[in-house]
């Protein structure tokens, strides 16, 4: 996630070759970008399967949903790429700004610690909005936890509307910079 975060902001600047040489289009340098990604994902939790069992810990039934999960990251990670690879095309200060965000997020998603055990309710509310908090806790719950995703409507809901408001904010400002992109890089 850390990565996709990080490396999803420069995709478009480190592949510029591609958008000034030649008549490439833009938008599918961040989708590349995440399946690369992806791959590695899907390897590093063919390993973590691993250590459970060689730590006695079997998968249960509940690991049927990693797929589900693991789509859902796939989609989010790529549409930000995408949103995020413009606006950092079009000024490095942007893709600065994301890089020292990133830790921020790190801690307050929940990777490390379990937000359920927060006691104020608003604070646990946003928290709970962050897209990285609903991934991070639907692995949890694949693997720990033994919750299927239809068991928290809500929280599925909001990551869906908020995944949806950052399409449509992609494609918005892809409409507005896709032309000028290739005469940035230059």
């Amino acid at each position: 996630m850390n990565d996709m975060l990080t490396a999803g902001t420069d995709t478009i600047r480190k592949y510029s070759y591609l958008v000034t040489k030649m008549k490439f289009p833009v938008s599918t340098i961040p989708t590349f970008v995440s399946i690369s990604k992806f791959i590695i994902h899907i390897i590093l939790i063919v390993i973590m399967i691993g250590i459970f069992i060689c730590m006695g810990y079997p998968p249960s039934v509940y690991i049927l949903q990693l797929p589900v999960y693991m789509i859902l990251m796939f989609i989010f990670f790529t549409i930000w790429s995408l949103f995020a690879s413009l606006l950092s095309s079009m000024s490095k200060d942007f893709a600065n700004l994301v890089k020292s965000m990133v830790t921020a997020i790190f801690w307050l998603s929940g990777i490390l610690w379990n937000p359920e055990t927060i006691k104020i309710v608003w604070i646990k509310k946003i928290l709970m909005l962050n897209p990285v908090t609903f991934l991070t806790n639907g692995f949890r719950n694949c693997f720990i936890n033994e919750t299927w995703v239809w068991q928290e409507p809500k929280r599925l809901l909001y990551f869906i509307i908020i995944t949806s408001l950052l399409l449509m904010l992609a494609i918005w400002t892809y409409k507005k910079l896709r032309k000028e992109i290739p005469d940035v890089l230059n």
